[in-house]
C-alpha cells in the first residue's frame, strides 16, 4: 500500500502558525455534522518555546516498547471536560469490543464483551437492553437483526458499540452460472474510491457482466480532516491510516455497508474487503494539537475521523507539547481507545529506512505509521476477532494490506485465532491476498527463508494447524505480474498467486512499486484506453507465462479507478472539495463531487471514475475464461 509512496504523516510541512486561543472550528462528517474542537487551548502547562514531549523511539534490540511507556493509558478526556466529543463516551475509564466465537455450523454464536477498565469498576453487560454480570451471551441462528450492545458501571461510566452482526443473517449468495467453484475461482472488481451506496447500484450490472465479486478500499474509521495535506483535503492515502477498526469508513456508516452487501450477495456478487492490520494512523495524526521546531514552531490541530461526531479518540506520540488538564499526564500518549490498543501493543518508534533488513521490514515504522506488535497475543487475538467481524456482516474475504510488513509467524498465528473464532471452519468460499511487494529484497520474501511468504508461510500455517485446504485459500498478491511472474523461482503454486495489470498504488507519482516495462500499463498516468483494454483482455485471455489458464491465477483483479483532475489525486466523492477546509485553507487544491455510479456510462470515459469494468472486450474475455 504504502511502501514506497512518499507520504509525510501529521501536518509537519503547514507554513502557518495557529496561536489563537479560544478558537474553534468545525469538524464536517461525510453526514456534514459539526463537532466543535479548539485550534489552542493555551495550557499553562504547555512545554516552554517550541519544546516537545519524548516520543517512544526504541532501546531495545527487537523492537519492543520500552516498558516506560507502558503507564501512558487513559488519555481521554471525561465527559465533563470541554474537550470531550461525543464519540468519547467513557473512554477515559471504560474500554472494550466484542469478540464472537461461532461453532462450527456457524449457526451459534458466543458473544463476549472484552473490557478494560482504568480502576476496578462493578460493570454490568447489556445484550439488547438485558443487562447481565457476565460479560458473554449465546446467540442461535433464530436471532435475526443486529445485536445492540452496552456496558454500564454501577458509578454511571458507559460504553455503547456499534451493533453486531452475525454470519447467518447475511443475504444468501445467489447462485449464478459459469465456473467460480464457489468462490475461488473468477475476476474482482476493485472500486476505489467509489462510496457504497454507488457500489449498492452497481451490483446488478456486476452480476450481469459475470464478476465474482467486488472489492472495497479499506472500512475502518479512518483520519479525517479539514486542514489540506500536502495541498489536498483528505487524501486518499488517509484511507489507510486506521482509527480504529469500527465499520465506519469515509465510503459509507456500518448500515450503509450491510446494505450495500447484502444487495450484492442477492445477485450473486461476493464483497472482499480491504483489511489494514500492520498500522494504525501515522504518527502525528490524532487528536492532539502538535507543533514542529523543526519547521518555524508550526502548528497543527487535531484530526477528526470518518466516523463525524462519533469520532473515537486516538493519540501518538509525536511533535505534542502540553499536558492533560484533566490527568496532568504530558499529552504523548500511543493510545487507540476504540480499538483498544495502548502503548505496549504496539513496537517502538524507528524508521522502516533499509528493504533489505527483514528486522526492519516487520517491526519499523513505514512511512511513520504506527507499527503494530504482532508477536502479541492480544494483538494476534484483536486482529482475529476483526476478520470474524468483517465475515459476519457478509464480507466474503480481503486483501491483507502491507502484509510483507508483518512476519509470516504472525500472519500464520492470526489466521490459527481466526479458525478458532468460525469454530474451526473457515467458510468454503473465503479467500484472503496478502500484499507482498517485492524488489531488491525478493530474495528474502519469496524465496526459501523464514522470512519467506510463499514457503516459509506455509510452513508456518502448517505448524499451526491449518489445513491444506485452508493454506490454499490463502493467496498471496503477485507484483512480479505481469513483467516478472516466476521471480519466486517455483516456490508458490500459481493457483496461489492473484493477479492484475493496473493497481491503485502504481497510480501515484513516483511509484515504483512494480515495474511493468512493456508488459502492462497504468490508466490514469496517461495509457491510452486502447493500450490499456488490451492488457485488461491479455489478464483473461493468456497472462504472461501461464500453462494452464483455466486453473492457473484463479483469482484476477481488475481496477476501477477515477481519473486525477489537475494533479489531484483525491477521491471525487465530495469529501476532497475545499469547500470544506476550515484550516490554512489558502494552498488547498480541490476535488468537486462527481458520483461513482452513472446509469449507462461507459468504460473509458469521462474525466472522472474510470469504470474499467464496464468494457465490453473485458467482459467478453472475462466470461470466456469463467466458461460463460
Amino acid at each position: 500500500m504504502l511502501s514506497l509512496l512518499s507520504i509525510f504523516v501529521g501536518s509537519l510541512l503547514l507554513s502557518t502558525t495557529l496561536t489563537v486561543p479560544g478558537v474553534y472550528y468545525a469538524v464536517k462528517s461525510r453526514k456534514q455534522t459539526e463537532v466543535n474542537v479548539p485550534i489552542n487551548y493555551n495550557s499553562d502547562t504547555d512545554l516552554p518555546g517550541c519544546q516537545i514531549h519524548e516520543g517512544v523511539g526504541c532501546t531495545s534490540s527487537d523492537g519492543s516498547m520500552d516498558a516506560k511507556h507502558a503507564t501512558k493509558l487513559w488519555n481521554t478526556p471525561p465527559r465533563n471536560h470541554s474537550r470531550w466529543l461525543k464519540g468519547f463516551q467513557d473512554m477515559s475509564v471504560l474500554q472494550g469490543y466484542a469478540r464472537l466465537q461461532y461453532n462450527a455450523a456457524h449457526t451459534q454464536c458466543v458473544v463476549t464483551i472484552v473490557t478494560k477498565t482504568a480502576s476496578s469498576l462493578q460493570l454490568q453487560y447489556g445484550f439488547n437492553g438485558t443487562f447481565q454480570s457476565a460479560a458473554s451471551r449465546v446467540f442461535d441462528k433464530s436471532f435475526t437483526g443486529q445485536l445492540k450492545v452496552s456496558v454500564i458501571a454501577r458509578t454511571g461510566e458507559t460504553l455503547v458499540l456499534d451493533d453486531i452482526d452475525f454470519i447467518w443473517n447475511a443475504a444468501p449468495i445467489k447462485s449464478r452460472p459459469g465456473d467460480f467453484r464457489n468462490g475461488q475461482k473468477g475476476a474482482i472488481v476493485e472500486m476505489f474510491g467509489w462510496p457504497d451506496e454507488d457500489i449498492e447500484k452497481e451490483c446488478q450490472i456486476l452480476a450481469d457482466a459475470g464478476y465474482l465479486g467486488v472489492k472495497l478500499f479499506p472500512h475502518h474509521e479512518q483520519v479525517m480532516s479539514v486542514q489540506p495535506f500536502e495541498n489536498e483535503l483528505n487524501p486518499w492515502y488517509f484511507m489507510y491510516q486506521p482509527v480504529s477498526y469500527r465499520l465506519q469508513g469515509r465510503a459509507g456508516t456500518r448500515d450503509q455497508l450491510r446494505k450495500m452487501i447484502n444487495t450484492c450477495r442477492s445477485v450473486g456478487v461476493r464483497v472482499y474487503a480491504d483489511a489494514v492490520v500492520n498500522h494504525m494512523t501515522g504518527n502525528g495524526n490524532d487528536a492532539s494539537f502538535h507543533r514542529n521546531p523543526n519547521s518555524g514552531c508550526t502548528y497543527w490541530p487535531p484530526k477528526n475521523s470518518s466516523a463525524g461526531e462519533n469520532i473515537s479518540p486516538y493519540y501518538t506520540p509525536a511533535y505534542t507539547y502540553g499536558y492533560n488538564d484533566w490527568n496532568g499526564k504530558a499529552n504523548n500518549a500511543l493510545e487507540f481507545p476504540g480499538v483498544p490498543y495502548g502503548p505496549m501493543d504496539f513496537h517502538c518508534d524507528k524508521a522502516l529506512n533499509s528493504w533489505s533488513d527483514p528486522y526492519l521490514l516487520n517491526t519499523g515504522w513505514l512511512s511513520g505509521l504506527c507499527d503494530l506488535d504482532t508477536s502479541k497475543d492480544y494483538v494476534r487475538q484483536r486482529i482475529a476477532d476483526y476478520f470474524v467481524d468483517l465475515l459476519s456482516i457478509g464480507f466474503s474475504g480481503f486483501r491483507i494490506d502491507a502484509a510483507k510488513h508483518i512476519h509470516p509467524k504472525d500472519l500464520a498465528a492470526i489466521f490459527a485465532k481466526f479458525k478458532a473464532n468460525l469454530g474451526g471452519n473457515i467458510p468454503e468460499d473465503w479467500i484472503t491476498w496478502l500484499e507482498v511487494l517485492t524488489g531488491g529484497e525478493a530474495y528474502l520474501l519469496v524465496r526459501d527463508s523464514q522470512y519467506s511468504y510463499t514457503t516459509g508461510l506455509t510452513r508456518e500455517m502448517k505448524a499451526v494447524g491449518l489445513s491444506d485446504s485452508d493454506i490454499e485459500k490463502v493467496k498471496i498478491w503477485w507484483c512480479g505480474y505481469p513483467n516478472e511472474p516466476n521471480n519466486d523461482e517455483g516456490t508458490l503454486s500459481r493457483t496461489r498467486k492473484v493477479i492484475q495489470n493496473d493497481d491503485h498504488d502504481q497510480q501515484n507519482d513516483g511509484s515504483s512499486s512494480r515495474d511493468m516495462h512493456d508488459k502492462g500499463c497504468v490508466l490514469v498516468k496517461g495509457c491510452a484506453p486502447d493500450k490499456h483494454r488490451a492488457y485488461e483482455v491479455k489478464l483473461f485471455q493468456d497472462p504472461y507465462e501461464v500453462n494452464d489458464n483455466d486453473n492457473e491465477y484463479p483469482i484476477r483483479l481488475v481496477l476501477s479507478s477515477y481519473y486525477f483532475l489537475n494533479g489531484v489525486k483525491s477521491i471525487p466523492d465530495g469529501q476532497s472539495d475545499c469547500s470544506l477546509c476550515k484550516v490554512t485553507c489558502e494552498t488547498c487544491k480541490s476535488r468537486s463531487y462527481a458520483p461513482a455510479y452513472v446509469a449507462g456510462a461507459k468504460a473509458y470515459e469521462g474525466g472522472d471514475y474510470t469504470r474499467v469494468h464496464r468494457d465490453a472486450e473485458i467482459i467478453a474475455a472475462m466470461r470466456a475464461w469463467m466458461k460463460m
